[in-house]
């Protein structure tokens, strides 16, 4: 399990890699996106990359943070503040982050599973729920 210091330095790297190539990551072995969500206790922007699942007209992510036992920071932001912005595929979207509760919750999660077994391994890890959140606004590519 990395540190905080080493998770946040590789988002780092990620990061800068993503702007740079237009999201074309040649290390990850799944698609990813940028959030940047406003800090809940700072009112300053943060973003982090997330993978990310299509599923229809829909874009979600999951919180499991690598299976680490805290919930993200970006999704105890988006909860004081629902507007974020996403970076994808080289463009730029506004848009609301809406959690996924109950039966679609459920159902999401098994989607973002199906396309990235990682969801299962991190879920293995950690004894608590992995959100999950819709983001309203950020069109289907």
């Amino acid at each position: 399990m990395p540190t905080d210091a080493e998770f946040l330095a590789r988002n780092r790297e990620v990061i800068a890699e993503y702007r740079a190539t237009a999201g074309q990551l040649a290390q990850m072995p799944f698609p990813v996106l940028l959030l940047t969500t406003t800090g809940a206790r700072t009112g300053l922007a943060r973003t982090s990359p997330l993978g990310y699942i299509v599923d229809g007209d829909a874009v979600f992510v999951v919180g499991s943070r690598a299976g680490t036992p805290r919930q993200p920071s970006w999704y105890r932001n988006h909860l004081a503040d629902p507007t974020v912005t996403v970076e994808l595929n080289g463009r730029t979207y506004p848009a609301k982050a809406v959690v996924a509760e109950g039966a679609e919750r459920d159902r999401l999660l098994a989607v973002a599973t199906a396309h990235n077994p990682l969801y299962g391994q991190y879920g293995a890890t950690t004894g608590r729920t992995f959100p999950v959140v819709v983001l309203e606004g950020v069109p289907v590519t």
